[in-house]
């Protein structure tokens, strides 16, 4: 009978164990790629791709263009192409329209835009980000109905031209700024975060969107999401966990300064961007 009793013991704890794995939840892991930022000798075009799979109908690239070189970049229909420079200079020819591309800036052609071109002089090394996203039919719906103002043939920007923002979640010694905002291109807006350590952004949630971090000049920071924590340094994109509580540290003496980038689930969840204060608007309540 003891016998029998141990048997049933034994089977009552394996099966208590057997569940409590089951009801564990797996441990939150941050998944971050640094750029490659030397081009292999010999290379004029340099391609990689980026956290594949990591964001939904989403494809990443980083590209390197070493000059004298002239590129021309197909941007067909039924998608957003955003182009996000990083570092080295060139220009940009949309149509009869010329840029000059510097460090930090952003391009994204719309409308009827079908190819853009770059050109980069020679001992000049261009490296941008390629965004190629899928636009759903409700996207591509939003898109005729937005306010005249937010349509464009190119969408181009330098980040520090931007316009400041201010966020609980952050000291006043923090300089954010909003680079795209909302309801210029669907359910995307990007930004960015600046200060010098030590300094922190406050632990948040989001769970109505995916979100990446993209580590500018000189950033060197800690991102903790739930009980995960890893390095962002320059030129390395990560993506945070969707719904995971997540916030930023910097040391001192060293610098916080990255992009991040919300890609929102639905058109509703930009309400997020509410949280933003535009710094002329604080100015105004105060």
């Amino acid at each position: 009978m003891d016998d029998i009793k141990k048997s049933i013991l034994g089977i009552l704890t394996l099966a208590t164990l057997m569940i409590s794995c089951s009801q564990s939840t797996e441990p939150t892991e941050i998944v971050v790629q640094n750029l490659q930022m030397k081009v292999p000798a010999g290379k004029q075009v340099f391609r990689e791709f980026l956290l594949p799979g990591e964001i939904a109908e989403t494809k990443i690239e980083h590209i390197a263009l070493t000059g004298p070189i002239e590129q021309v970049i197909q941007v067909p229909e039924g998608y957003v192409h955003m182009f996000l420079f990083v570092k080295g200079n060139g220009t940009l020819q949309v149509d009869t329209m010329t840029y000059d591309l510097v460090p930090e800036s952003i391009a994204i052609p719309m409308n009827a835009t079908d190819s853009i071109q770059m050109a980069v002089p020679e001992g000049e090394v261009l490296h941008f980000l390629q965004f190629t996203k899928v636009l759903t039919d409700q996207d591509q719906e939003d898109l005729k109905n937005y306010p005249a103002e937010n349509k464009y043939d190119l969408f181009f920007t330098r980040f520090e031209d931007c316009e400041p923002y201010t966020e609980k979640i952050k000291s006043p010694n923090t300089v954010s700024r909003t680079v795209l905002p909302a309801d210029i291109v669907p359910r995307v807006s990007l930004g960015t975060v600046e200060a010098k350590g030590p300094d922190e952004v406050g632990a948040h949630e989001h769970p109505m969107l995916d979100q990446l971090f993209l580590g500018l000049a000189g950033n060197d920071i800690i991102v903790h999401a739930d009980d995960a924590s890893t390095e962002l340094k320059e030129y390395a994109l990560l993506h945070i966990p969707i719904g995971s509580s997540h916030g930023v540290t910097v040391e001192k003496g060293k610098k916080m300064y990255y992009m991040w980038m919300d890609f929102f689930l639905t058109k509703e969840g930009q309400e997020w961007l509410k949280t933003h204060k535009p710094m002329s608007s604080d100015k105004e309540d105060s």
